[in-house]
This record gives structure tokens, C-alpha cells and sequence, in this order.
């Protein structure tokens, strides 16, 4: 009687520990779950409310032309051409002993160097990105700068070679694409009383940032048949490039940095916006951006 006892009391005492173990372990369980579910519906969703977020993007796809500069030996050349134009000479025992593919060559030369027109042709997508305030924000936050970073070209173009470019300091025009204007790792907007692209700032309640991706390896367009060159995507069919050839997909962060804290969203844009066959400029305003995901940095 008394060794059942002791042993009904052993397994009683047994059985409350592991009910103990178990009830302690479900709730572990339900903690680490919730933990993840968590972390998993925030790297989903981010944050529901930020002081600042994309309102809307501006993409206006187009192109422009620089002239090329003719090289010493270019000028020279053309120089040689028209003084013999104005006073036609005998051949020399030279001219008389090239073949005649040296000849057609020459000509071609003489001719590639006398092009009236001569343009390195650019491709561009100018692209506005417009950040607006929340007016509900649960208190009032200020704009110290804004971040471009982390760009990469996800799908690259058939023809030509895609450079990053940010707005001039100089009053002719928002873009010179030249080196001096090359984006490096990081384009940084400086948050100020109003918008100043030219300075690289932005308005500390809200406004514009600007960034260009141009194609500059598209090739030149040469002609002595216009009598003006258009500026405009339009060259671009004289040139017989197709809508094919200058599709890409750009990847970028936009970083945003407001009093208390930092947030980040990643935008992806498939450039140009539309096809450019026959037309000068295509522009879109984007708007539908509910699928921008922001997090804490």
C-alpha cells in the first residue's frame, strides 16, 4: 500500500514537470513564431507610416547631339581639300601609282572629313523624382538629404553603353554629359529651404530630385543632306536604331534621411519609357507607386 502511494505521488510529480516542460516550450514556440511572422510581414510590407515618400516620377526619353570636334589631322586634311579645290593640280607620281581601292578609300576619307554634319548622338531618360510629406506623420519632420545609391543595371542595352548623370552647375540647359557630371557611387541631395537642382538640393518639407540615364555609345550621326539637325529622338531613326536596341532595366535605392530616422526603398524602371520610333521626346508621369516597400535603416 504505501509502495503504490509513493509511487502514484512519483508519477504525479513526473507528469506536472512535463506538462511544466511542455507548456513552457509551447509558449517559446508561439514567441519565435510570432518573432519571424514579424520580421517576415515587415521585410513584406516596411514601415506603414514615413514622413516622406514618392508621390509620383517624371520620365521624359529623348536624345541630343554634340558635334564632334575634328581632330589636328582632320583639319589639316580638310584644309589640304579645299586648297587643292581652288587651285586643281596635276596628280603626283603618288596619286598616279595608288590602286584604285586606295584610291575609293581616300575619297572616302576626304569625304568622312568634310561632313557637315558630324554628331555624337545621346540617347537620354531624364528622370524627376517628386518626394512629398505626410501631412498625418505623428510628428512634424524635416528632410536633411536624400541618397541615389546602390544603381545597377539589371538588363542592358543592345547598342551603345548606359552612363549616369546628375544636373549641371551652369546655367545652359539641366545636362551637360560630359565626365564632370558623371554620378559616382552615391548622389546626395542636401535638404534646404526650396528646391536648387543646380546645387544638388532639396526642399526640407518635400520636393524634386533630378538624375539622367543616357545612352552614349549609340555611334554619329553624319550627314550633308540636312541642312539642320533637329534636336530630338527623331535622329535616331535616321539612324536606323530601333526601339530593340536601346531597352534597358535600371535598379537604384533612394535613401531618405529625416530627423529621427533613415528609410530606403529600391525603384526599378525599364528605360526608355515608350517607344521613341519617329518621335522627339516621349513623357510619362508615374504615380501608381504603392508597391515602394520602405525600411528603417
Amino acid at each position: 500500500m504505501i509502495k503504490d502511494k509513493f509511487k502514484r505521488i512519483f508519477i504525479s510529480e513526473n507528469s506536472k514537470k512535463r506538462i511544466k516542460f511542455f507548456s513552457v516550450l509551447f509558449v517559446l514556440i508561439i514567441i519565435i513564431a510570432f518573432a519571424i511572422f514579424t520580421v517576415m510581414k515587415y521585410e513584406v510590407e516596411g514601415e506603414k507610416e514615413v514622413p516622406f515618400k514618392v508621390g509620383k516620377i517624371i520620365v521624359i526619353s529623348s536624345a541630343t547631339t554634340e558635334t564632334q570636334e575634328k581632330t589636328t589631322e582632320q583639319k589639316d586634311s580638310a584644309e589640304q581639300t579645299e586648297t587643292q579645290q581652288e587651285q586643281p593640280q596635276q596628280p603626283t607620281e603618288s596619286q598616279e601609282n595608288q590602286t584604285a581601292e586606295q584610291q575609293v578609300q581616300q575619297a572616302e576619307q576626304e569625304k568622312e572629313d568634310n561632313y557637315i554634319w558630324n554628331e555624337k548622338v545621346i540617347q537620354t531618360n531624364d528622370i524627376c523624382i517628386v518626394l512629398d510629406e505626410n501631412k498625418n506623420y505623428k510628428s512634424e519632420q524635416y528632410i536633411k538629404n536624400v541618397k541615389i545609391e546602390n544603381i545597377e543595371i539589371l538588363e542592358n542595352v543592345k547598342l551603345g553603353k548606359i552612363q549616369v548623370y546628375m544636373p549641371n552647375s551652369l546655367d545652359d540647359g539641366l545636362y551637360k554629359y560630359t565626365n564632370d557630371y558623371l554620378v559616382g557611387a552615391t548622389l546626395t541631395y542636401t535638404g534646404a529651404s526650396s528646391d536648387n537642382k543646380k546645387n544638388l538640393e532639396i526642399g526640407n518639407k518635400g520636393g524634386c530630385i533630378f538624375i539622367s540615364f543616357a545612352n552614349v555609345g549609340i555611334g554619329e550621326y553624319k550627314s550633308n543632306d540636312d541642312q539642320e539637325i533637329i534636336q530630338g529622338a527623331s535622329i535616331l531613326k535616321k539612324m536606323n536604331v530601333s526601339n530593340e536596341d536601346l531597352k534597358f532595366k535600371v535598379s537604384f535605392d533612394l535613401v531618405i534621411e529625416a530627423q529621427d530616422k533613415t528609410y530606403k526603398t529600391n525603384i526599378v524602371m525599364d528605360l526608355p519609357i515608350e517607344d521613341l520610333d519617329g518621335e522627339n521626346e516621349k513623357g510619362k508621369e508615374i504615380t501608381d507607386l504603392n508597391k515602394l516597400i520602405y525600411k528603417r535603416q
